[in-house]
């Protein structure tokens, strides 16, 4: 027995000195490294005994839960606004994609989102595309600061989205200027208001990911005390649904009546800090057949540089994690040139999909007062094992190019608030 283990103790000291782990792709992508089968069993041990120890447990008032545990045990709880944190860059934030893609209506797409931040301000936008009109933006796009927030809602400046009814309802109204892309010196005015409804449970990023997902794209890292403390430090809490949207606008003169399949999301926590983000690319897909299926992957150096994600609705109504996906970030538009026309494959439940990806329209918004992030909000249509649909696609880039900005100057938040 002493033999068997001074062997072992022989053959760990000459794997761990002789065996150099590999380079992180373009310096920043982790691959896995020599001692990460281990890493997988010890992080699988802690994921686990979280998730079944705390099943019924939330994580308090500040919300930092994660692995496994929610940060919110009451649904209701949840949905409302979120009281802010002490940290200055304290976030809550909504998000609603629709797009349509049978029927007369087909190539309708509506996005609006609002991210509530202190002191009054949010980043919020407005996007309509219509196939006879091309994508309109709210006025301010590329920019996306907000001023006149108030509490109780999400929005300012003529967006407006609020709760109705937890995890069931939700309404959005716009009433203001709009331009249009594809000749930005003419504007329209647009009136348009919306009812969500949810027609699938709501999917948690806390306890329903797929628990290999998640220790796989922490195993790969490199470990330190630092290293879980940023991982604790940088939890955000996040959950989303599929439902439908009945929506009324006009544009000018001409009204529009849909109604579309649509996504939603909520996110929230005690800091969301952009500058933490190298890039991201999400999916958010409604196919002809009924199938939803949101999905993406994270590269946040500081906690996980390829973290696989997301869910797939099926028209039964159930719902299922994204098991893997093979779109590779560092391969598909690291340089800043987004992709128009690719492809890629994940599995979820016991089914896998290929994904065909054409893009219709693009364009770019910046997100917090000094423009950490640059967002390209793509319009697309998508083809998922054969049967045609529609969405949208995000790609997020660490802007590091920037505006200096200071936001306490007078003069400065005078000039914004009058754009």
């Amino acid at each position: 027995m002493i033999f068997v283990i001074a062997v072992a103790c022989v053959i760990f000291y000459i794997y761990n000195r002789f065996t150099d782990d590999p380079k992180p792709i373009f310096g920043i992508y982790s691959v896995p490294g020599k001692w990460y089968y281990l890493k997988y069993v010890v992080f699988s041990c802690i994921y686990y005994f979280r998730k079944y120890a705390n099943k019924y447990k939330a994580a308090g008032p500040e919300g930092r839960a994660g692995q496994g545990v929610k940060a919110i045990a009451n649904p209701e709880d949840m949905e409302k606004v979120q009281p802010f944190s002490d940290h200055p860059k304290a976030f809550d934030a909504v998000f609603f994609i629709s797009a349509t893609e049978g029927g007369d209506k087909k190539g309708i797409y509506v996005a609006v989102g609002s991210e509530r931040r202190p002191m009054g301000v949010c980043n919020g936008l407005l996007y309509i595309g219509l196939p006879d009109k091309g994508l309109l933006c709210s006025k301010k796009i590329p920019d996306t600061v907000l001023f006149g927030a108030e509490d109780d809602t999400f929005g300012a400046e003529g967006i407006r989205i609020t709760m109705v009814e937890p995890m069931k309802k939700w309404n959005i109204a716009y009433k203001g200027q709009m331009w249009f892309q594809n000749d930005p010196n003419k504007t329209v005015e647009v009136e348009l208001t919306g009812e969500w409804t949810a027609t699938y449970k709501y999917f948690d990023y806390d306890t329903d990911l797929y628990p290999p997902a998640v220790i796989k794209s922490i195993a790969r890292e490199n470990w330190s005390r630092e290293y879980f403390e940023r991982l604790k430090e940088a939890h955000q809490s996040h959950y989303e649904q599929f439902g439908t949207m009945k929506c009324n606008f006009t544009i000018g003169d001409e009204k529009y009546h849909v109604t579309m399949p649509s996504f939603r999301d909520h996110s929230f926590g005690k800091t969301r800090d952009w500058s933490l983000m190298h890039r991201y690319a999400f999916n958010h897909i409604f196919v002809e057949n009924g199938l939803n299926l949101s999905l993406g992957v994270v590269c946040q150096p500081a906690t996980a540089t390829s973290f696989e994600l997301g869910m797939v609705g099926l028209p039964n109504g159930e719902v299922h994690p994204i098991e893997w996906v093979d779109f590779q970030l560092w391969q598909h538009g690291e340089g800043g040139t987004t992709p128009k026309d690719y492809a890629f494959r994940c599995k979820a439940g016991d089914t896998e999909y290929t994904i065909q990806v054409i893009v219709e329209y693009e364009s770019v918004h910046y997100v917090s007062q000094d423009w950490e992030a640059k967002m390209k909000e793509r319009f697309c249509k998508y083809i998922v094992n054969g049967v045609p649909g529609r969405g949208l696609s995000e790609f997020h880039y660490r802007h590091r190019g920037g505006r200096p900005l200071n936001v306490t100057d007078p003069e400065w938040f005078k000039n914004m608030k009058s754009k």
